[in-house]
């Protein structure tokens, strides 16, 4: 009996370790866009605007509870991070869809003389936590990432 006691307790806490770590908190995108810029080198990026992300992957802006959006600043730059906070986990498909057209988009567009930025499209990093998507495509994405998962 004492082992079926301690057995139900350590999945029990099992199960509440796996479900916290796909949620998240409620940050600000002040908080998160803070986190980054101080973190990581986004000095060839600059922040865009809601038209920005409508133009580039077809997101209405007014879906979705905010969002930060870098764009690397050079024409043959792919460089780009793009956090989307949903209302729900559910509108986070519709996101993440877009981001992987996106992608998709960009390794055609610079399959015949950019072998650089298909590199760097081909390892980007998509990963959602609770209501939020991450997306990165730069030299030091893994870097945002870290950062990303720490704040959220």
């Amino acid at each position: 009996m004492l082992k079926k006691g301690i057995f139900v307790l350590i999945l029990v806490a099992f199960l509440a370790m796996v479900y916290a770590d796909g949620s998240s908190g409620d940050v600000p995108m002040a908080d998160i866009e803070k986190q980054l810029l101080e973190s990581t080198d986004m000095s060839k990026m600059t922040k865009c605007d809601n038209r920005n992300l409508m133009q580039f992957f077809g997101l209405d802006y007014e879906q979705y509870n905010s969002h930060i959006y870098y764009k690397g600043t050079e024409a043959l730059s792919v460089d780009e991070i793009l956090i989307i906070k949903a209302n729900s986990k559910n509108d986070l498909n519709g996101v993440k869809d877009a981001v992987e057209n996106r992608i998709d988009t960009q390794i055609t567009t610079f399959e015949g003389y950019g072998p650089k930025q298909v590199a760097l499209l081909k390892n980007a990093i998509v990963t959602t936590k609770g209501n939020y998507l991450f997306y990165a495509v730069c030299d030091d994405a893994e870097k945002a990432e870290e950062v990303f998962e720490h704040v959220i």
